[in-house]
């Protein structure tokens, strides 16, 4: 945006400066024409009053007048008689006829001749002034001024300079003016655009500094930080409300479920099955409700490099007497070369991987395989792949399988917190997740983590820390 605007503000001078200079050049250049033309004449009329006695009397001419204008200015002085013979020449040489020069002719027509045009003799262009020496109407002789033109044109190449220069300074100054402007606008607008993707990210703590912002940005970013600490007061309530009522309902339902199972005691056949049922919804609804403080607990956190390959071998390990009990066999497959670190949020792989392979085993029918595979660090990632054989999930309902409490029906076991909570976890960790329909048919969930820089981290993993439920 800098850029832009100090673009913009050069651009404006440049055309302004521009509109102005050079019709101003123009206008001066051909002044200065005119005005060396009316000088060279009238110093040809001063000379043609030294002259006109001597031509009038036909003397020896004095040329030492035509010497000293030549000396002091550079102009060629030729002086000729009645005839158009040169009697005084500063150029030296002899007396030659000039009745061949279209001002000469004019000159001793009575008339005067100032201007340019082009010599065969010298081969250049020349600025002429020629004048009669004359008395009343009688023509005595004539007075020639001839200057190259490359001098006039020279001034006014000084003068194009000089106003190229003035346009310079205009455009450096007007340069500097516009870079303090556009930083003055832009420095709070970029700290405003800072603030806004920390808030993306969940962090609500950092101010916004104005500084020598122009007051209508510094009011702009003041609106903004009073927003920012409106909504983050409002998240934490939400955070609190959902802690704290995950928190009450957990005593209740721990007291219903074990008087439900003291109820399997003594009840009779016909009622265990409904109690049962019982039991199951009520451990569904606890499932429920530690996820749901998961959740309210996955605010804004620093990243940890966490070795991949370790922790997934852990957590397969601590899952596989689960998939043992159900006839499901979980496999993992190492496609490392070398130790991959991702950056998570502590403790999230942890959690990712169990809700990513309990998901699996839930939906696995007995004698299915779930897989759980590994790779990376190659293009700066390392990527998680669990794959299932189980029903899978239509490609209408794809876009949907990370929303909170979706089940794809009513009929499906879980809580549809597992991958919601998967997603929430892996995007507050810098990384991207998605779900597609494996070649078994099952269920696919990919996870990409941003590969850490260095490998000298060590892996946190915290078993029993987490829930396992999806």
């Amino acid at each position: 945006m800098t850029r832009r605007l100090l673009l913009g503000y050069v651009a404006i001078v440049l055309v302004l400066a521009g509109s102005l200079a050079v019709p101003f050049g123009l206008v001066f250049a051909e002044r200065q024409r005119e005005q060396f033309a009316v000088a060279l004449e009238r110093d040809a009329v001063v000379l043609a009053t030294v002259y006109e006695d001597a031509l009038q009397k036909r003397v020896a001419v004095d040329p030492q007048a035509a010497i000293a204008y030549t000396e002091r200015t550079g102009a060629r002085v030729v002086v000729v008689d009645q005839d158009g013979i040169s009697v005084v020449d500063t150029a030296g040489g002899e007396p030659q006829p000039f009745t061949n020069r279209p001002e000469i002719v004019t000159a001793l027509s009575g008339g005067r001749f100032s201007g340019a045009r082009f010599s065969q003799t010298l081969e250049a262009d020349l600025f002429v002034g020629a004048v009669p020496v004359a008395s009343g109407s009688h023509v005595y002789g004539a007075v020639r001024l001839t200057v190259l033109n490359r001098e006039i044109e020279a001034q006014v190449r000084r003068m194009w300079l000089s106003l190229g220069a003035v346009v310079l300074v205009a455009v450096g100054a007007t340069a500097v003016v516009a870079f303090v402007t556009a930083r003055s606008i832009t420095r709070p607008i970029a700290a405003l655009r800072h603030k806004a993707l920390r808030i993306a990210d969940g962090d609500f703590s950092a101010g916004t500094s104005m500084g020598d912002a122009p007051p209508e940005v510094a009011e702009l970013a003041a609106t903004f930080d009073d927003m920012a600490s409106r909504l983050e007061t409002l998240l934490e309530s939400q955070r609190a409300f959902v802690a704290d009522a995950s928190h009450q309902l957990r005593t209740p339902l721990t007291a219903v479920r074990l008087r439900l199972e003291n109820l399997e005691a003594t009840a009779t056949a016909a009622t265990i099955r409904d109690i049962g049922e019982i039991v199951i919804e009520v451990e569904r609804l606890s499932t429920m409700v530690d996820q749901l403080l998961e959740l309210s607990r996955a605010g804004v956190q620093d990243v940890d490099s966490v070795n991949v390959g370790t922790v997934v071998d852990q957590r397969v390990r601590l899952w596989e007497g689960v998939a043992a009990d159900k006839g499901i066999t979980l496999t993992t497959d190492m496609r490392i070369i070398e130790p991959c670190f991702a950056e998570v949020i502590p403790g999230g792989m942890e959690q990712i991987l169990d809700n990513l392979i309990d998901n699996a085993i839930r939906y696995s029918p007995e004698g299915g395989t779930v897989s759980v595979m590994v790779s990376g660090p190659a293009n700066g990632a390392c990527v998680i792949e669990v794959s299932d054989t189980g029903p899978g999930v239509p490609d209408i309902d794809l876009p949907r399988i990370f929303d909170r409490f979706w089940r794809g029906g009513s009929g499906q076991p879980g809580t549809g917190l597992g991958l919601a909570i998967v997603s929430h976890l892996v995007t507050r960790s810098g990384g991207t997740v998605s779900a597609s329909r494996a070649p078994t048919g099952g269920l696919v969930v990919r996870v990409r983590f941003v590969a850490a820089l260095t490998t000298d981290a060590v892996s946190t993993t915290r078993e029993g820390e987490y829930g396992h439920g999806a």
